[in-house]
């Protein structure tokens, strides 16, 4: 049996056994699992607020861009820390729809952003136009970035 389960299983018989010193040993223990809970949860929410402040641009810009790299990516951290490494998936999709018109290894390709950007900071880069399902032309659709991750200095 895992670890977990014959712990709980002691811990009920213990309760049942020898309620009177049990009941507040439980409620102590129930009170400091909250405590962790709660700052884990505020921790993730801050975490995730700073993350949500990073604004990633994508779009079909071959003017701008190199030949054969014409998916121009703009990362903007308008959060106030520091960006150590951050990573993202692509979506594509016709305007007014969410239907993800990449192939299939396109979809599951991550794309890293490995500088350090600072905070307020910029970053741009060309990447070459992802495999898409036939009939639809790279130019004619909207990108945006997806599952976004990012490591913050403290």
């Amino acid at each position: 049996m895992p670890l977990g389960i014959v712990l709980l299983l002691v811990w009920l018989v213990l309760l049942v056994r020898y309620p009177r010193p049990m009941l507040p040993a439980t409620a102590i223990i129930g009170v400091i699992a909250l405590l962790i809970a709660a700052v884990a949860a505020v921790t993730q929410w801050r975490h995730e607020r700073q993350v949500s402040q990073i604004e990633i641009s994508i779009r079909h810009d071959p003017e701008h861009c190199e030949f054969g790299r014409p998916l121009r990516v703009e990362v903007h951290n308008r959060s106030t820390r520091t960006v150590t490494g951050m990573s993202w998936q692509l979506r594509a999709s016709q305007p007014g729809y969410s239907f993800d018109l990449l192939t299939g290894e396109a979809s599951r390709r991550t794309y890293l952003l490995d500088d350090i950007l600072p905070a307020d900071g910029r970053w741009q880069r060309c990447y070459p136009a992802p495999a898409l399902r036939s009939g639809y032309r790279a130019g004619d659709l909207e990108y945006r970035a997806d599952q976004v991750r990012a490591r913050l200095q403290r």
